[in-house]
């Protein structure tokens, strides 16, 4: 039984319009996904600087402002499980959190956990699973140089 030229044309046409359509489409949603990503990148990266320089001096006003904007944006852009990290982070540093003296060790042990929690699920919201996550971010510390004439 011979197939109809006309049939085998419209099957390769279909055949080559789906092909194009879903290749088109992973790429437009690869493109995205990259997109995001880098969005979040850029978001995480001004939040981690905006936090070290509150950390340097948290009498600065233009500082605690961007820390501000940072916290608040990444309630938009972030994952839900880097919102809640991002939270309990917040909760705990809040002037008005009087759980554990600010003045005592187990304060600053209580805050670079969660702080190292906060980055680690950034990383995941970036990255996806990373392998031995726990092992290469065991601490984390905030780094950066004091103001000027200090």
């Amino acid at each position: 039984m011979e197939i109809e030229p006309l049939i085998l044309a419209a099957i390769t046409l279909f055949a080559s319009v789906l092909t194009a359509s879903l290749s088109y489409w992973f790429t437009k949603k690869h493109q995205l996904r990259l997109e995001e990503r880098r969005l979040k990148e850029e978001y995480y990266k001004a939040f981690i600087k905006a936090l070290s320089d509150a950390a340097i001096d948290n009498r600065d006003v233009a500082a605690l402002d961007r820390l501000s904007e940072g916290f608040n944006s990444l309630i938009v852009i972030g994952s839900p499980p880097v919102v809640k990290k991002l939270m309990q982070y917040h909760n705990f540093v809040r002037i008005d959190n009087k759980e554990i003296p600010r003045d005592s060790n187990a304060w600053s042990l209580r805050h670079d956990q969660l702080l190292r929690e906060l980055v680690k699920e950034m990383r995941r919201d970036i990255y996806g699973k990373e392998r031995n996550i726990d092992e290469y971010i065991s601490t984390v510390h905030l780094v950066g140089r004091g103001s000027k004439g200090k």
